[in-house]
């Protein structure tokens, strides 16, 4: 593997991720797990690990006391920058069949100088490695998007490709901004976007584009059980998989989004290639128990069409 990061991550608000598997999830009751995981993630820790699994070199920058770091930076792909707050704890709770149920601690809000650390730490490693892209990943804390926007428009205007994959207002204010080149919203993340009810491949579709037209040049719309559609300004593609064995979604976006970047790394501007490969890597994460992937033995066939059914209802829709 070339040493050389070809992409670094961004995790503001990192977190241990304790994943517990129980024959049903009673409200109220009390459970005894068949099993329990801890890993030390956030997507963008959950990127660069996948990627890291894929022979691509990637760093992952993330806040963390000098306590934390000693027990969570052995792996030389985590490097932390100095912060004050203690690293959240986030429960996932799994039934059989894959239902999900998640608690995510709210995500501690950094001090400027924290900020600032993140923020030289990170555009030092893309100038240090020559990266090809930024990502900027996860919750960002209450408020403090505009410094994460700072962040990706040093990155963009330094050459630097840019990703983002965030939720809320933090990801309509930098998607309304133009700054990153991929953004992968989910359907209803999208609907929020545009302000309009996502149904149909063909309204993912009118929307992605809306998003385009503000300067975003890829974007990647994750629809579950119905895949993944892709959009730019000259091509769109849907790609899907047969129905799968689903053991835990968690981290399947995570996944995906691994897999378009390593695709990028490889064969920059391949958008429908790129999907593809983000669809695939998704659906071998769910297949998997834990919170990251952990393996890439026998992927499933992807199906794809660059001329997308624009009827087609989604399964899980953006509703306004």
């Amino acid at each position: 593997m070339d040493s050389r990061a070809r992409v670094i991550t961004v995790t503001p608000a990192p977190s241990i991720d304790r994943t517990y598997v129980v024959d049903v999830l009673e409200l109220g009751g009390v459970h005894r797990a068949s099993s329990a995981t801890a890993d030390f993630a956030g997507k963008g820790v959950n990127v660069t690990q996948a990627l890291t699994l894929a022979g691509v070199a990637s760093e992952a920058i993330v806040p963390l006391t000098p306590e934390d770091a000693a027990q969570y930076c052995s792996e030389p792909a985590i490097r932390a920058s100095l912060s004050s707050q203690t690293v959240r704890h986030n429960i996932t709770v799994i039934e059989p069949g894959g239902r999900t149920t998640k608690v995510n601690a709210v995500a501690p809000e950094l001090t400027a100088p924290e900020w600032h650390a993140l923020h030289t730490e990170a555009i030092s490693r893309l100038h240090t490695h020559h990266s090809e892209w930024l990502l900027v990943a996860g919750t960002l804390p209450a408020g403090q998007s505009e410094l994460a926007q700072a962040l990706m428009r040093e990155a963009s205007s330094a050459g630097f490709l840019v990703a983002l994959d965030t939720s809320g207002d933090a990801l309509i204010e930098s998607a309304r901004s133009g700054v990153p080149d991929f953004v992968k919203p989910n359907a209803a993340e999208l609907a929020e976007c545009v302000g309009f009810t996502i149904a149909t491949i063909g309204d993912v579709l009118r929307a992605a584009r809306e998003l385009i037209s503000w300067g975003i040049k890829n974007v990647a719309v994750s629809l579950g059980p119905d895949g993944i559609v892709g959009a730019s300004e000259s091509h769109a593609i849907h790609a899907w998989t047969e129905p799968l064995v689903v053991r835990n979604t968690i981290g399947a976006g995570d996944a995906s989004v691994a897999g378009f970047l390593s695709h990028q790394v490889h064969s920059p501007g391949d958008l429908p290639g790129a999907i593809r490969q983000a669809v695939q890597w998704g659906a071998q994460k769910v297949q998997q128990p834990g919170s990251q992937l952990e393996h890439f033995d026998s992927p499933p066939k992807v199906l794809s069409s660059v001329e997308p059914d624009l009827d087609r209802r989604l399964a899980e829709p953006g509703i306004i």
